[in-house]
């Protein structure tokens, strides 16, 4: 991809628009009416999920006031197009019944310059979820081979703000698919990815059941590492081989339990800990130990 491309594709749509002269309002484009049939989806629309509810209230709008804002498509054929932006219009538009929807045409010839497009715009204009988000970034590293710094550059983000959505993806998939649904949010998500897997999937799991705000997850997280910190060494005389029984034993019942357990040991005996955050914790542990 030329230098040019480049540039062009780093300033998003409007910059491609070079036909047009430009107000102190921004670029001027020429929008035309196409017609519905004759646009394909987005091959590469980061967006797996249409809530339903957004696209009727989208499509109510449509139908009073019409569509404000223009789709951006590139030209296939003669009388085809791609989507490069605006799919949540384009199906509200077929909800009404529209013939005829206003777009700006394109003509990208390199799929790849196109599939970049297509990623870049939608990071920066659509609501994308975090997992979304994260899928395009790789898509974006994988297929349009950028560095973490190129697409940061692209869609006006910090390299960090990559990098971190990245990690996303090493989540376990479930804990994923909470992203996707809104039953976790971002900051729930930066706690988690921290974890191992079975921590993060148990975490999460509850973190969802109970509504868990960010800072009770923090506070939960912290707690896994404590029983092995507060324990005494008077309390391990043994130690050697049976500091390291006991400390699997702990780190085995923490992941089971999602929550800090200290094992304590002293002349023969001792006692297991087992932190609890609020009522619907203990109740959560309760029933962990005393099932039905």
């Amino acid at each position: 991809m030329g230098k040019r491309r480049r540039e062009v594709l780093g300033k998003g749509i409007h910059a491609l628009i070079t036909e047009y002269p430009e107000s102190d309002d921004g670029p001027q484009a020429q929008v035309v009416e196409l017609p519905v049939g004759d646009i394909e989806p987005n091959p590469h629309q980061p967006r797996l999920d249409f809530d339903d509810q957004g696209l009727r209230e989208l499509a109510d709008s449509i139908r009073e006031k019409g569509i404000i804002q223009p789709l951006a498509v590139n030209r296939t054929s003669a009388s085809s197009y791609h989507l490069i932006l605006g799919e949540r219009r384009l199906r509200a538009a077929r909800l009404v019944g529209l013939e005829t929807v206003p777009a700006i045409v394109h003509q990208i010839e390199s799929a790849q310059d196109l599939m970049e497009l297509a990623l870049v715009e939608n990071i920066q204009r659509e609501d994308l979820n975090p997992i979304e988000e994260a899928e395009a970034y790789r898509a974006l590293m994988s297929t349009c081979m950028l560095t973490q710094e190129q697409i940061a550059s692209r869609v006006g983000k910090d390299r960090s703000t990559v990098a971190n959505a990245l990690r996303l993806l090493r989540l376990p998939e479930e804990v994923q698919e909470m992203l996707r649904a809104g039953e976790l949010q971002m900051g729930h998500a930066r706690t988690l990815v921290s974890l191992d897997e079975k921590a993060a999937l148990d975490l999460g799991r509850r973190c969802a059941a109970e509504s868990m705000s960010v800072r009770d997850l923090e506070r939960a997280v912290r707690g896994l590492g404590k029983g092995r910190k507060r324990r005494p060494k008077e309390e391990s005389p043994g130690g050697g081989a049976a500091d390291a029984v006991v400390a699997d034993f702990e780190s085995r019942l923490r992941q089971r339990f999602a929550t800090a357990i200290a094992i304590r040991r002293r002349r023969g005996k001792g006692s297991i800990e087992i932190e609890f955050y609020g009522d619907d914790d203990l109740e959560r542990l309760l029933g962990l130990l005393l099932p039905e």
